[in-house]
C-alpha cells in the first residue's frame, strides 16, 4: 500500500504508532541491556539503596511512553476505519422508488 495515497491525518496516526511502537522496543531493549544494572547477584548482595539504576528507569519510562502512544495512535486509527466505513456503507445504500 502506498502511503501517499492514505489521507494525511490517517498518515500521521500511522506515524504515530509507528513511533509509539519503536519506543516501547527502544525501552525493552534498554531495560534488557540494564537488566545486570538491577538484577545482578553483586546487587542482591549489596545494600540495595547504595546505586539508583538510573537508566533501567529511564528505559522503563521509555516503554511505558512508547504504549501509550502506541495506543493512542491506534485508537486514532480505528475511529478513522471506523469512520470510512460508516462512509462507504452510507455511499453504497440504494434507495429504491
Amino acid at each position: 500500500m502506498n502511503l501517499k495515497s492514505v489521507p494525511p491525518r490517517v498518515r500521521n496516526y500511522i506515524y504515530i504508532t509507528w513511533t509509539g511502537m519503536g519506543l516501547g522496543l527502544l525501552g525493552l531493549l534498554g531495560f534488557i541491556a540494564s537488566f545486570f544494572q538491577v538484577g545482578s547477584p553483586t546487587v542482591a548482595a549489596a545494600d540495595l539503596n547504595a546505586e539508583t539504576p538510573w537508566f533501567a528507569y529511564i528505559s522503563i519510562f521509555v516503554w511505558l511512553a512508547g504504549l501509550a502512544i502506541a495506543w493512542y495512535g491506534r485508537r486514532k486509527l480505528d475511529a478513522a476505519v471506523r469512520e470510512r466505513k460508516k462512509e462507504l456503507a452510507d455511499a453504497a445504500r440504494v434507495e429504491l422508488d
